[in-house]
């Protein structure tokens, strides 16, 4: 059997249902310890689990989700995800419709991101939050504090109206990849004058401690891997790369958050953006999600600064629905607003009211160039075989192996067990499993460290086949 491992890539192939099966096999084997199910795992503390599942499975990265108004086919046959939902905004009087506006000069700290040393970003990071005048500052930064920690009700102290909440309001969702629990909707109430008195936005949960936690350990393995990367541009195409070959495109009911991307590995452009936003913080690189549209669907990508020059970024469209295994795509890394403009337009995008979100119109202009795909690695930037141009990603990327298993742990050479031939090197590890595709009889294998317990299953087929090491027979589930 010819063994190859498919970097990146092989988990986007492995159903659900092959985890699944293991634990059937294990409680007929007489094994009594709690196993729980992925998506249970998945689930973050206040999302009920049912309703994820009937959103999150019905569609899968090989098939084309992108059908009316969510998505677009390019030249070339790729179908390319957009889904950015902009949300609701709900208004209403005051109940003390004669409420005053409790002014306060007192300034609100600006909640900043720390970065991956343990040092936080400057005040000035933010992108949305510089277009803004000094009053909307100050708003944004009482409404980014009340969302920092879930706040339901948050009594303003600006004098702000309604159309300036809208524009503060998404800078802040937009500016914060990190506000993994914030939807992009809010109520607000507003007094006789006009002025808004409460703001209160919409949480998929409020249990932040948990899935910033889940995140933190989804992600900070291949953060880590960045940090030690000798420039920003090769960081960031870390990050690009990781994400396309770690996330399918498929909607889900936290697909505006990056905790879809990161923890479910399944998510939409909004995600796949503010995914990215997160990494390029971290990495203490400006970044913020662009809001716009694509044929007049909403979409959103990003924009990110490096050595003074602006540069837009499209990991989304990177990672065409459907891609094949092993394959990168680069055509919109680091490109110009100019080049970015053939397909893409900022500030388009219509909210719940019939207007536009306009903020991304004031985001700095993109015509850097010294970190351009071609410029900065070389070679052809469309449909570029990864390996041809750096070999060593998708190690790093899966460089997060638990280091309490090594070789000279295991009681015989499980790896070398279906076929002499096969050595440690060849499986790949990822979220407790082992995995490798043979070439030879076209069957994914997995291995459980856990429970010692090998499957196989076609690539794309449905029957589970478990092994049996006391017989040498494949058993069908």
């Amino acid at each position: 059997m010819k063994a190859k491992r498919r970097d990146g890539k092989i988990k986007k192939k492995i159903p659900v249902l092959l985890i699944a099966g293991m634990l059937g096999l294990t409680l007929l084997s007489g094994c009594s310890e709690e196993w729980d199910e992925e998506p249970t795992e998945a689930v973050g503390a206040g999302i009920q689990s049912t309703e994820f599942e009937s959103t999150r499975n019905e569609n899968t990265q090989g098939e084309n989700t992108d059908n009316g108004n969510n998505g677009y086919t390019d030249s070339e046959g790729l179908n390319l995800g957009s889904d950015l939902d902009v949300g609701t905004a709900e208004g209403n009087l005051d109940e003390n419709s004669s409420q005053a506006i409790r002014r306060s000069v007192t300034a609100v700290n600006q909640v900043l991101i720390t970065k991956l040393d343990g040092s936080r970003v400057s005040e000035d990071f933010y992108m949305y939050r510089n277009t803004l005048d000094a009053k909307g500052q100050r708003a944004y930064d009482q409404i980014c504090s009340g969302c920092a920690v879930g706040q339901d009700t948050i009594e303003m102290s600006v004098l702000i109206t309604q159309d300036e909440l809208e524009d503060i309001f998404y800078s802040v969702v937009y500016d914060h990849p990190e506000f993994f629990w914030i939807k992009p909707s809010y109520r607000y109430y507003y007094n006789n004058d006009g002025y808004i008195t409460k703001v209160c936005p919409s949480y998929y949960t409020q249990d932040i401690d948990s899935l910033t936690a889940e995140v933190e350990q989804s992600v900070n393995g291949a953060l880590a891997n960045m940090w030690a990367l000798s420039s920003d541009v090769e960081k960031v195409k870390y990050a690009h790369d990781y994400l396309t070959q770690t996330i399918d495109y498929v909607r889900n009911d936290m697909d505006q958050s990056a905790y879809s991307g990161f923890v479910w590995k399944q998510t939409v452009c909004t995600g796949y953006s503010k995914c990215f936003a997160y990494m390029m913080h971290k990495m203490g690189i400006p970044s913020a999600v662009v809001v716009g549209s694509t044929d007049g669907i909403n979409h959103a990508w990003n924009i990110l600064e490096l050595d003074g020059e602006y540069y837009l970024m499209d990991v989304t469209w990177d990672d065409p629905v459907g891609n094949p295994a092993d394959t990168y795509y680069y055509n919109y890394f680091n490109i110009t607003d100019a080049q970015m403009a053939g397909d893409h337009s900022k500030g388009t995008s219509a909210n719940s009211n019939g207007g536009y979100i306009d903020i991304s119109l004031a985001l700095p202009t993109a015509n850097g160039t010294r970190y351009s795909y071609q410029n900065a690695f070389g070679g052809n930037a469309y449909g570029t075989d990864f390996d041809a141009v750096n070999a060593t990603a998708p190690e790093t990327v899966a460089a997060s192996e638990p280091e309490t298993y090594t070789e000279s742990d295991a009681d015989y050479e499980w790896w070398s067990l279906l076929d002499d031939s096969w050595t440690y090197d060849d499986w790949e590890y990822d979220e407790g499993y082992y995995f490798i595709w043979d070439d030879e009889t076209e069957f994914i294998y997995v291995y459980d460290p856990d429970w010692d317990l090998f499957g196989a299953m076609e690539e794309d087929g449905d029957v589970i086949y478990w092994y049996d090491k006391e017989s040498g027979e494949w058993i069908v589930e």
